[in-house]
């Protein structure tokens, strides 16, 4: 244990904290142009690369699957390889990828550009592998400091859409996409390979590394390594993989879909555009009250509520009659969305922190079970004529799942029990 006159040398200013902003930046340099601002390429590729909006779409649909099948390699690697080596390579072919797709000429340049390169940068240099070495940097406040570091994800569907807009009719889309892989290269990559840093040493204090204040720095290590056969004999990581599944379907059925389910209530395309900024918003508040909620209260109550949350949010958009009643659903889907934070806090505390890159990978690498949610929402509309059965349908799997997760999951009730009984017989707190 840390003495009183180590405490009083702790740093001002904790360097976790630093780890965490560039964290942030690495993401937002990766989906900056990929994923907020994709519709607002469409029409412009459509046009100069003669081929229909629904091609180029298929670029961004197996950007998502390759990008979940790369998830447990990427989580292997954040578990065993430094972390500027992983987020500086991801940010290089980032920054290839940006200019190479600006000198597209046939529209299958695109498709392959989104699917390969594109996929290995999201796995490499975001949200896996941030995930990762923030929490070796932290246990106190860790809830917290993942909620700041996938604010990453959100930030850039929020900043970058109208940014685009109002500079595509000056600059045209390839001068966006050439600055772009410029400002990732030369700015973004130089800075987070500087700042990052795997963990903490002597000198970065330990304010912040056990929720009771000092603790030996080599809490960073803590937890046994574990096999692939360790995480799947596990009863709480697949109570994990279920509450995603539910939570994933919920967000990829509704988000996509908005716009059209809008419209079949009768409202304008304005007021689309105001929900859609409503669902952002939403999401960044959720990410960042869910990780504080987390430090409170564990991650177990705060995923089923987001559950609950995805619920109400799917039968309100279904349902509702008027823009109060679908606005209302819109805040519950962009609230179900933040919840990341809760799965890194739960993988770090189920797995140990030196495993959480791995299990956080394992778990998201499922998302292609659910990756045709959007396109099983809009068919289902096109056979009924409408979106209440596939809406109410998410409803009841959010509603099920939240309950399972309340009743049949356990939480390790300290960083101890985490440590002990890694024998892959069950949760550390199981029995």
């Amino acid at each position: 244990m840390d003495s009183p006159s180590h405490s009083r040398r702790s740093p001002p200013w904790y360097y976790g904290w630093n780890i965490v902003g560039v964290c942030v930046l690495s993401q937002v340099a990766v989906s900056g142009l990929t994923v907020g601002p994709f519709s607002l390429f469409l029409h412009g590729w459509s046009v100069q690369l003669h081929s229909p909006i629904s091609t180029f779409t298929l670029g961004f649909s197996a950007f998502g699957l390759i990008t979940a099948l790369l998830a447990p390699l990427a989580g292997v690697c954040a578990d065993r390889y430094p972390s500027r080596y992983l987020f500086g390579g991801g940010l290089l072919v980032m920054a290839l990828f940006c200019v190479a797709l600006s000198f597209a000429t046939a529209s299958w340049q695109i498709v392959v550009l989104y699917a390969l390169p594109n996929s290995f940068a999201a796995a490499f240099a975001a949200l896996i592998p941030a995930n990762a070495v923030v929490s070796r940097w932290f246990t106190g406040r860790l809830g917290l400091a993942l909620g700041l570091t996938a604010l990453g994800q959100g930030l850039p569907g929020i900043i970058f859409p109208p940014i685009i807009a109002a500079v595509m009719p000056g600059l045209g889309w390839r001068m966006i996409w050439r600055i772009g892989g410029l400002v990732a290269g030369l700015i973004v990559l130089p800075v987070v390979f500087w700042v990052l840093r795997d963990r903490p040493a002597e000198r970065d204090g330990a304010t912040y590394l056990t929720s009771g204040g000092a603790a030996p720095l080599h809490h960073a290590h803590r937890g046994a390594d574990l096999s692939w056969r360790d995480f799947l004999r596990r009863r709480n990581f697949w109570l994990l993989v279920a509450i995603f599944l539910v939570l994933i379907a919920g967000q990829l059925g509704t988000a996509p879909n908005l716009a059209p389910i809008i419209a079949s209530h009768g409202l304008s395309e304005e007021d689309a555009g105001g929900l859609l900024a409503l669902l952002n918003l939403s999401l960044l508040t959720s990410t960042l009250a869910v990780g504080m909620l987390s430090d409170r209260f564990g991650s177990r109550l705060p995923l089923v509520g987001l559950a609950f949350a995805s619920a109400a949010g799917s039968v309100l958009i279904a349902l509702g009659a008027s823009l109060p009643f679908i606005g209302l659903g819109t805040v519950f889907i962009g609230l179900s969305a933040g919840f990341w934070p809760l799965l890194a806090t739960t993988a770090a505390a189920e797995f140990g922190v030196t495993n959480a890159g791995r299990a956080f990978g394992l778990v998201t690498s499922f998302l292609p079970l659910v990756a045709l949610a959007p396109f099983v929402i809009a068919k289902t509309e096109e056979a009924t004529g409408s979106y209440v059965p596939g809406l109410s349908v998410l409803a009841v799997l959010s509603l099920l799942g939240g309950m399972a997760y309340l009743l049949l999951m356990r939480e390790p009730r300290s960083a101890e029990a985490v440590s002990a009984g890694r024998d892959g017989s069950g949760s550390a707190s199981d029995g």
